[in-house]
């Protein structure tokens, strides 16, 4: 990126607000990179076309509107560039009185235009300067400018700004959720840097920095947890589960190896969290290297992860591997596992229809073959012995399957709807089905 040291002087109009903020932040270090200001003939209106604010002249045809509409895009964002490169003052407080729509395209335009010129926490700096949306769209043009990769088709580019602009705060905030995808993008790890530095006192620091640090070439594990250090007890305790989960995530077995050299720096769940996650992710890779587990409690916690990997799979696969270990006491660790990760359940495919449960197919193996029920039916009832009815019809499907797994050996009356295929009417039938395990293969069963 091109970094331009200039001084206020240099200034007919001033960089004032971005400019300020990074001297305070600087607090008198070098210089900060702001932007030159531009020849006469570079400046442009300050008003957008026409077509822009148009809203008598939208096509019909939804492709013809698509276009259009990457048209407007296009346009404000080139107009919050070239904005930008005359008057950024001008510019930023325009930007607080546009419509959320237009603002997000406009923004988009102008810090672009900042992060091509300044470096990332001077960008940053302007960014966390502005208030409301306009401080939401500006962090998240900043990180789809880092986070795109140029040399993609230009609609592809186009395709993930829009996604990064219409990010949400999810559960932990917009900068958590932001910092998750620079951690996805191969970015300049400066910018990783900067995007710590820069929200280091956020309430989500936690995930913040957990989510980044792992993607770091210099990563280090024992620098990052020292990085609590003066956080409350309640955020570093989070902090190293959440560290543990987002470096399993990415390189389960460097998380691994680390902890096993160093057992007491993590929590007391670090293992599990690490071999689950490594088994999820990659079972292969994990049963190549079942030999390094010299440990009998590691290897027995690796072996039952691998199952429960396998078994959420396919229950032959899963029941094949375990067969194949030599030791009674692992093959019995390996049932085990298989047996807790295998569903329990009435051997249906279900889907949703009309409010209704639906029985899409049933499973050769499964516990409703031997009864009437049959594909097409809609379940409206399931009742467990000895229970109260549940009607079905309305739920949602976790709260459906919920209620008709259980443990393999228990019963459970289920009703259903069914067409008369002679009169065309609904009829009621009911079978009492007695649940077993789900020899699967491949998920999706209940």
């Amino acid at each position: 990126m091109l970094t331009i040291a200039l001084g206020f002087g240099l200034y007919s109009l001033g960089y004032r607000q971005g400019a300020k903020q990074v001297e305070m932040a600087r607090s008198g270090a070098e210089s900060p990179s702001t932007i030159a200001p531009p020849k006469p003939e570079e400046a442009i209106s300050h008003t957008p076309p026409s077509r822009a604010s148009d809203q008598n002249t939208s096509p019909a045809n939804p492709r013809e509107r698509s276009n259009r509409a990457s048209e407007m895009a296009s346009d404000l964002r080139n107009i919050g560039y070239e904005e930008a490169k005359n008057d950024l003052d001008a510019a930023l407080s325009k930007a607080e009185s546009m419509n959320p729509r237009e603002q997000a395209f406009y923004v988009a335009g102008l810090f672009k235009y900042i992060a091509e010129n300044s470096s990332p926490r001077d960008a940053l700096t302007i960014a966390k300067a502005q208030a409301g949306t306009t401080r939401s769209f500006a962090l998240k043009a900043l990180v789809a400018e880092w986070a795109v990769d140029p040399s993609l088709p230009e609609s592809q580019q186009e395709g993930r700004l829009r996604r990064v602009l219409g990010l949400s705060e999810g559960r932990y905030g917009l900068e958590a959720e932001l910092a998750s995808v620079l951690a996805r993008s191969s970015t300049d790890p400066a910018i990783d840097t900067a995007w710590m530095e820069a929200f280091s006192s956020h309430p989500s620091r936690t995930e913040i920095v957990a989510r980044l640090s792992p993607s770091m070439p210099d990563f280090d594990p024992a620098r990052t947890l020292a990085m609590a250090e003066g956080w409350t007890d309640w955020e570093k305790s989070r902090f190293a589960d959440s560290l543990i989960n987002n470096w399993s995530n990415q390189d389960p077995k460097s998380a691994w190896d680390w902890y096993s050299e160093n057992p007491d720096t993590l929590p007391v769940n670090a293992s599990d969290q690490i071999l689950n996650t490594w088994a999820q992710k990659s079972s292969n890779d994990m049963i190549q290297s079942l030999d390094t587990f010299t440990d009998p409690e590691d290897r027995r916690l690796a072996i039952e992860a691998i199952s429960a990997s396998l078994a959420a799979q396919g229950t032959d696969q899963a029941l094949d591997w375990v067969e194949s270990l030599d030791e009674i006491e692992e093959r019995d660790a390996g049932m085990q596992a298989v047996y807790q990760n295998t569903p329990k359940g009435i051997g249906a495919v279900l889907k949703l229809e009309s409010g209704f449960p639906k029985i899409a197919d049933i499973m050769p193996t499964g516990a409703l073959v031997s009864t009437d029920l049959r594909a097409g039916d809609l379940i409206v009832q399931a009742q467990d012995s000895g229970k109260d009815p549940q009607n079905l019809y309305g739920r949602n499907m976790q709260d459906i399957v919920g209620l008709l797994r259980g443990t393999p050996g228990s019963e459970v009356e289920i009703r259903v709807l069914r067409e008369n295929q002679a009169t065309g009417q609904l009829e009621e039938h009911s079978a009492i089905v007695e649940r077993d395990l789900l020899i699967l293969e491949s998920s999706g069963r209940n």
